[in-house]
């Protein structure tokens, strides 16, 4: 009788691992998005100041580094978003481990996680040239 709690606890914690990872996709859709219109704004030519901007269901005319700035905003809050998914996926991972095997062992290796430029200086002593 208590398998089928289990099974539906491991059904549960399957579907939120799928559904941020959709999460993820959509958000770095998003993402590309905001960097195509970044580059257009590079690209635009000098003279135009101002641009119609698309917020929602309603167009806004702006300044063009005032667009700039909220889109450079966006693209902030969307990496910070990705990353609380990705951390959110690992925990349900682990979780979803757990549940299967009774232990994490496989899984041990899996919340690593990329060196920072600083951390790597500490190790290194070498400093990273901004070119």
């Amino acid at each position: 009788m208590e398998y089928l709690p289990i099974l539906e606890e491991r059904e549960r914690i399957a579907e939120d691992v799928l559904t941020n990872q959709q999460l993820i996709v959509d958000y770095d859709r998003k993402r590309n998005t905001n960097r195509e219109a970044l580059t257009k704004l590079r690209r635009q030519p000098a003279h135009e100041r101002k641009l119609w901007v698309n917020f929602g269901d309603m167009f806004i005319k702006m300044e063009n580094e005032k667009v700039k700035t909220l889109i450079e905003k966006d693209q902030k809050n969307i990496d910070k978003e990705i990353d609380a998914v990705r951390e959110t996926v690992k925990e349900k991972m682990l979780q979803l481990e757990k549940l299967e095997t009774g232990e994490n062992e496989k899984m041990k290796g899996f919340n690593l996680r990329g060196m920072t430029a600083k951390e790597l200086y500490n190790i290194t002593g070498y400093q990273k040239v901004d070119s």
